[in-house]
This record gives C-alpha cells, sequence and structure tokens, in this order.
C-alpha cells in the first residue's frame, strides 16, 4: 500500500457531451474546458468515456454489428494521434492534468474503449476497458492502470462497466490508489438505469475502500447501424451528461447543478485527511485474505470446503443420541 498524500488537490467532473464524428470539434470542446478549469486553480480535469471521439452507443443487434463496427473503426484514434496529442498540449500550456476517453485502434486492430491522463510534463497513462459489456466488437483490457503523480496522489482508472464489480475498486486500493477516475457514457433512454445505478454504487465503492470518487458521464452520442453521423450535428458539444464527486466516506461532496461556477464543471478540494480516518482505509488492514481463495478463483461452489475456514453450522450437536417417537391415536368408546 502506497502512503498517503499529504497535499488538498483541487478536481473538476467536466460535464462535457461528445458527438460522434465531429473529432476535431469534440478536441477543441476538450481544450476549451481545460483553459477555464485553469482559470479555476483545477489540477486535474475528468472528462467522459469517449469523449474526444464519441461512438460508444446502444448495443448493436448481432446483424448490425459488421456495420458498426466499420463505423467504430472510421472513428478510432490510436494513443499517439493528433487528438490526444492536442490535449496533451493543453495540459503542458496550462498546468491542468487532464483525463479524456477515446475509441482506440490498438497497433494490432483491436478496437478498445481507452482512456487517457495526461500529466504536466509530458507523462501519459492509459486504461483500457475491462469491462465493454455490450460492445462485442471492442476488446477487452487485460490490466489495472494505477499510478502515482506529482501531487503526491495516487490514482486509478476504471472506465464505465469497470466499476459495476466490486472486484475492480477493491483491486485499485489494494494497489494503492487513493482516487479513482471513473469516466462513463450514458447512452439514451436505455442506459438511464445504469447511470442512476453509478450514482448510488460509487459512494459505496468510495466507503468501501476508503478513496475518493470522480465521476463523469458523458451521455454520449451513440452508433446505429443505417445512421448519419451528420444527423446530430446541430447538438452542441457541451450539453448534458452528469458528474459527481465523493469522499472515502461516502459523502457526494458535488455533483452536477450544485456548483456555482457554472453548469460546464463541477470543482472539489479533496482533503487527503479523510482517507486515514474512513472505515474503508482502516479495515482495508483487517482483511482475511487467506479465506478469500474461492472468491479469487471464480470457482466457489466448486471448491471443497476447507473446514478451518468454513465451520459446518447444523442443529445437531456432537455425541448426540438419535431419539425415536410415536404418536398414538386411543379410540375413544361410546358409552
Amino acid at each position: 500500500m502506497s502512503s498517503l498524500p499529504t497535499t488538498t488537490l483541487r478536481v473538476a467532473s467536466m460535464l462535457f457531451k461528445p458527438r460522434r464524428g465531429a473529432t476535431a470539434d469534440n478536441v477543441a470542446g476538450v481544450v476549451a474546458a481545460i483553459e477555464r478549469a485553469a482559470r479555476n486553480g483545477v489540477e486535474l480535469a475528468v472528462f467522459p468515456e469517449a469523449c474526444l471521439t464519441g461512438g460508444i452507443g446502444d448495443t448493436a443487434s448481432s446483424d448490425a454489428r459488421r456495420t458498426r463496427r466499420t463505423a467504430l473503426r472510421e472513428l478510432a484514434q490510436g494513443i499517439d494521434s493528433a487528438p490526444v496529442l492536442a490535449v496533451a498540449d493543453a495540459v503542458e500550456r496550462t498546468g491542468v492534468a487532464a483525463g479524456v476517453g477515446l475509441i482506440e485502434a490498438a497497433p494490432n486492430g483491436d478496437l478498445f474503449s481507452s482512456y487517457v491522463v495526461c500529466l504536466p510534463g509530458g507523462e501519459r497513462h492509459v486504461h483500457r476497458k475491462l469491462q465493454p459489456d455490450g460492445e462485442r466488437h471492442l476488446a477487452r483490457g487485460d490490466r489495472f492502470t494505477v499510478f502515482d503523480t506529482h501531487w503526491g496522489w495516487r490514482l486509478a482508472i476504471l472506465i464505465g462497466g469497470d466499476n459495476y464489480l466490486v472486484e475492480n475498486a477493491r483491486m485499485a486500493a489494494l494497489l494503492g490508489a487513493r482516487l479513482l477516475v471513473a469516466p462513463h457514457a450514458r447512452t439514451g433512454a436505455i442506459d438511464a438505469a445504469s447511470s442512476e445505478w453509478m450514482r448510488r454504487a460509487l459512494p459505496a465503492r468510495a466507503i468501501d475502500n476508503g478513496m475518493f470518487v470522480v465521476y463523469s458521464d458523458g451521455a454520449c452520442d451513440g452508433i446505429q447501424a443505417g445512421e448519419d453521423a451528420g444527423e446530430d450535428a446541430d447538438e452542441n458539444a457541451g450539453e448534458g451528461g452528469a458528474a459527481a464527486i465523493v469522499d472515502p466516506c461516502g459523502q457526494v461532496i458535488a455533483q452536477d447543478g450544485q456548483d456555482p461556477r457554472g453548469d460546464d464543471m463541477i470543482v472539489a478540494d479533496l482533503d487527503p485527511a479523510l482517507i486515514g480516518t474512513s472505515p474503508g482505509h482502516r479495515w482495508l488492514d483487517a482483511r482475511r485474505p487467506d479465506l478469500y481463495a474461492r472468491l479469487a478463483t471464480g470457482r466457489a461452489r466448486e471448491m471443497p470446503l476447507d473446514a478451518r475456514a468454513f465451520e459446518p453450522r447444523t442443529a445437531s450437536a456432537r455425541g448426540s443420541v438419535p431419539v425415536s417417537f410415536a404418536m398414538v391415536r386411543r379410540e375413544r368408546s361410546q358409552g
């Protein structure tokens, strides 16, 4: 476990709605938002999933999957592409670190929903979504992304559905993360329940693991088979979305609609003292990993029970003697 941070960190969750097929406009909007964040003294700006390219949309049917993959491939960008470098340049110019999402075209041809945190000084950290459920054309990432920063804070990234599994947030905490960056892309009415679930679940992730959580939901435009990428060109990139910042005690300290600085971001100063005093942080050291082998393998029902860890609980006592009972019915004689 890494040491606790000692300095306050000012973070912003950015309310930003990207448009699919309008990467240049999305990038320009992100850069302008970073500049606004700098004027508010923000040190880390968290943007939604796929905010540079758009493209996270409703689940495609099997018939539409090939068309959808082609459309996503046209949107996809490399990690060292011009859109990412433009964000990195804005980070260098303003001193504001920024997390941005994109559909990534990997060198081997795979597509990922990826998230890049650009830090001042040129350092970049990339996370590939571990749980792209319903997006069968997107490959799955194979590792956790946890890293140290020049502020003395250790950060982790989990994208969208990565946050649905409690094990992912716990692993981030065990790897020493004190701040979880949780970008998301809500995809309309079909996913409204998931977005609301995130609002309830993230405080639980925070308090269970003694970490801050910054949530940014971009209400991302999706890609449907046969859609024209220009159909929503009149929509403004800065509208829509949701945002929340949660402390290690599970308290929502800022959310969209509550920040006086405007409706394009929410801002909070993260007090590191809350980490050490949070219940989740204290209980991390009290875990019993020796009891969790069945959980770690994912085959709990197939593994034999270890009597030392799982004592049978029954109603009978050791050394008891079985007793038989008989019920006899008397017939009353007629007088």
